[in-house]
């Protein structure tokens, strides 16, 4: 079978593709912000047994199929990653020990048979972890990225839950997770600062967070400045926000090693955070960039063409 449904579900976001696994092209896609989360607060309002929840989420999946405009076949694979392996998801599976060899007999996936009610095969992803940390998503990800040497590297995965994982040998042999994104949005909505922020573009204020980083200066003061360049300098709060943003992810980068290649694999928005804030920090490494969605596609297509 060449064509599968590739889901991502993540934390906040849900995505069903339609995906040729030869050509790697998208066919069709649907896309909505109705997340694991939200799912699993949905779930427990049902008040229904345990054991009727894989139902609960493969409703989901089914009418997110019917989105689709494509004529879809009724026993289409869906290979599954992100959040749907978590105790959020529609069925928890455990994570599996580092390190990553690229090998997709080695991801932990779970086959889930097909029945009269959702005939679709599922093909459900879990996560890696080491012996303090944990990844869910960003194995499928790294499948997807070719390593083609054997230079020490690392890969930085921007988000919510930002990820470092460091290859050396065609192995990623350890990674850590920074709360970069989760940190920055809770302070930016949620905290004091809240209104001294407000999305906009400042290259000059994200500068001025970012070089804040390079003394030692501490996360805690620095992040309070972001009031007070308001209350005491007037600062427009688009400023702010670049400036609160360029701090969070100058301390994330922090310890990074110079001359190391660096690999981003994201969007282009914060593709372009994190190239400045590397640039700025002084860090002599290359810079590789990498499309998040293209490396999901052929993590999905490497899994689709192993399995189908």
């Amino acid at each position: 079978m060449n064509k599968f449904l590739s889901c991502d579900w993540g934390t906040s976001t849900f995505r069903l593709r339609l995906v040729n696994a030869i050509t790697h092209k998208v066919l069709d896609e649907v896309v909505s912000k109705q997340g694991i989360a939200e799912t699993f607060q949905n779930w427990q309002a049902t008040g229904l047994p345990e054991t009727e929840r894989i139902g609960f989420y493969t409703n989901i999946l089914r009418g997110a199929v019917r989105q689709l405009s494509s004529n879809i076949d009724p026993i289409t694979p869906i290979i599954l990653s992100g959040m749907a392996s978590s105790t959020m998801g529609l069925k928890e599976m455990p994570y599996q020990k580092f390190p990553f060899t690229w090998a997709v007999a080695q991801l932990p996936i779970q086959k889930i048979e097909s029945n009269d009610s959702f005939l679709h095969p599922l093909y459900l992803v879990s996560g890696f972890r080491t012996e303090t940390d944990i990844m869910r998503g960003e194995e499928t990800l790294l499948l997807g990225c070719n390593i083609a040497d054997d230079r020490e590297k690392v890969f930085i995965f921007p988000g919510t839950h930002s990820k470092h994982v460091w290859v050396k040998n065609q192995i990623a042999f350890d990674f850590k997770t920074y709360m970069t994104g989760e940190f920055f949005h809770l302070l930016a909505t949620k905290s004091v600062l809240a209104n001294s922020v407000e999305r906009g573009n400042d290259f000059e204020a994200f500068s001025a967070g970012v070089k804040a980083t390079l003394a030692d200066g501490n996360l805690l003061h620095n992040a309070f400045l972001t009031r007070t360049r308001h209350i005491l300098s007037q600062s427009h709060p688009l400023s702010n926000y670049q400036y609160l943003s360029g701090l969070l992810i100058g301390y994330e980068l922090k310890t990074l090693v110079p001359d190391v290649p660096v690999y981003l694999v994201c969007g282009a928005e914060l593709q372009e955070s994190y190239k400045n804030a590397l640039i700025l920090r002084g860090l002599k490494n290359d810079i590789i960039c990498i499309n998040a969605d293209d490396a999901l596609i052929n993590g999905h297509c490497k899994i689709a063409n192993y399995f189908l």
